[in-house]
């Protein structure tokens, strides 16, 4: 989850850059900006949405030339521009991203319900204050009158305005400015478009990039609300006074609402815009802006989301009694640096491999267990006398039996473990033994007599692919120790002819390779 979080967090910054480009082309034009700022906040919740989970059918026309008829929207992005690449190049499996992935979700419904309960604070404040003031008519308009609040529009249903009591003093002319403005912003529906805004925040309200798309909208919203005043009839000279005088008194906050007050620097520079000189050859720079915005936008919608898996849907959990739970509690070996460790956490069980983070474990049966989280099925070998003896994973199409092993010796392999990562210091032979696979996989013919059985049959299965790609590559011509990964494997960046990798390998203690894991690069 916080893998699809941080991709959720790339496709609204690259959003929010389209959206600044295409503020500045409406500018161009002298046209409206504020539905860009919309559109993009919108768009940051519907594109991470519809890229993780939509299908599309291929039209009939064109289904000769493709494998399947249907394809997943994800499918058709870039994996260059993955997220979850960067992070993977990045030691994703450090205890403390784990942990930040176990808890993100749950952190995620935390602050929406914070913040969709502070919004309806906010508006029952709101009601209850109204009924501290005055109904009044100025410039013929029926208006609220408040002692610190205002100018500004309040309601979303049956938007009103409320005044300062101060502005009963001003000139006509400044109390007629006020009124045309936000009766433009009711006329506009400008208090509804930031409501909508709000909600969907409420929605993801950990995505930064939005909170500044909101604060745009507010500014393109008073921006826009400005030129339709002067477009009117209103002297700017008045209005801009009028401006100046309810920005030297600040009015008291009372929500996100549409209003007249705005800080001193926007102030500034909403002065600016209504006197500036339109530029020259206007038509043409909004075009190139045009295209430059439609080109982040196309690049926003070829960011590669994270493959979200709910392993949950296609199992059913049973009731296990917590006696049999606890025999499974222990230490298991996978490795000769590794172990899982299983435990008891009410109902279900929970596991942890040495460097990455705990996943819960729910029972289909007395023996089998499956995570919510991931794909993945682990069962429990239970000999005649009722003693656990060893467990098996399944997932990605493979199986590792892991023997079930003291808790002592257990601790002596992770001890082992944190000493080698703490050296950073490479293994003997994994950089000889990565030179010769990596001839081995450019050629078609790898060395599996170097290999653990389980690496052989993953090497079968993918060569086709590794082949290819490694050769697009083309010859290695430097390796370099990048260090050590939380589990104990050597890392090392690998550059060729035509751009780099980086390899992930681990020797087993007979100086077999178990364990071998690439990323290319551009």
């Amino acid at each position: 989850m916080l893998t699809w979080m941080i991709y959720a967090v790339s496709v609204s910054a690259v959003l929010s850059a389209a959206a600044l480009i295409a503020e500045h082309s409406a500018r161009q034009r002298q046209s409206s900006s504020r539905w860009f700022w919309l559109l993009a906040i919108a768009a940051s919740l519907a594109i991470p949405a519809a890229m993780t989970s939509v299908s599309i059918e291929i039209p009939v026309g064109l289904r000769p030339s493709v494998p399947q008829n249907v394809i997943a929207l994800h499918e058709i992005t870039s994996t260059h521009l993955s997220p979850a690449v960067w992070i993977e190049n990045h030691d994703s499996d450090s205890s403390t991203f784990r942990l930040a992935q176990f808890h993100a979700k749950d952190a995620w419904y935390t602050v929406s319900a914070l913040m969709i309960l502070v919004l309806l604070i906010t508006a029952t404040n709101l009601q209850w204050r109204k009924r501290q003031w005055t109904a009044a008519s100025v410039c013929g308009v029926s208006v609220y009158l408040s002692a610190d609040v205002g100018p500004a529009v309040v309601g979303l249903l049956r938007p009103r305005i409320v005044l300062p009591v101060w502005l009963l003093d001003s000139p006509p002319e400044q109390q007629a400015a006020v009124i045309a403005h936000e009766t433009s912003h009711i006329d506009a529906h400008d208090p509804m478009l930031l409501t909508i805004a709000l909600c969907l925040i409420a929605l993801m309200p950990w995505n930064l990039p939005l909170w500044w798309q909101l604060r745009r909208l507010r500014c393109a919203i008073e921006v826009d609300c400005d030129a339709r005043v002067l477009k009117a009839g209103h002297k700017v000279a008045v209005y801009g006074e009028t401006l100046i005088a309810v920005g030297e008194r600040q009015s008291r906050y009372i929500g996100s609402v549409a209003g007249m007050s705005e800080s001193r620097s926007f102030l500034e520079r909403r002065l600016k815009l209504m006197l500036r000189k339109p530029a020259k050859r206007k038509v043409l720079v909004a075009v190139l802006l045009g295209c430059m915005s439609i080109t982040l936008v196309t690049l926003a919608a070829q960011v590669s989301p994270p493959i979200m898996n709910d392993a949950s849907n296609e199992h059913t959990q049973v009731p296990v009694s917590a006696e049999i739970l606890d025999r499974y509690v222990g230490t298991y070996k996978a490795s000769d640096t590794s172990v899982m460790k299983v435990r008891r956490e009410g109902d279900h069980l929970e596991t942890q491999r040495t460097g990455q983070g705990w996943i819960e474990k729910f029972p289909t049966s007395d023996t089998e267990f499956f995570a919510k989280t991931v794909k993945v099925i682990q069962r429990f070998a239970v000999d005649n006398q009722g003693h656990v003896t060893a467990t098996t994973v399944h997932q990605n199409g493979r199986e590792q039996t892991l023997p079930r092993i003291p808790t002592a010796e257990g601790e002596k392999i992770e001890a082992t473990l944190a000493a080698k990562v703490k050296s950073q210091i490479a293994t003997s032979g994994t950089e000889a033994a990565l030179r010769r696979n990596i001839e081995g996989l450019q050629s078609g013919n790898p060395i599996y007599s170097e290999m653990s059985p389980e690496l052989q049959q993953a090497t079968r299965e993918q060569l086709p692919d590794l082949k290819e790609g490694l050769n697009e590559l083309g010859p290695v011509q430097g390796v370099k120790f990048v260090g050590v990964g939380n589990q104990g494997w050597d890392i090392y960046q690998v550059t060729h002819e035509s751009g780099s990798s980086t390899w992930r390998i681990h020797l087993a203690q007979n100086a077999i390779i178990d364990g071998l894991l690439v990323q290319a690069g551009p």
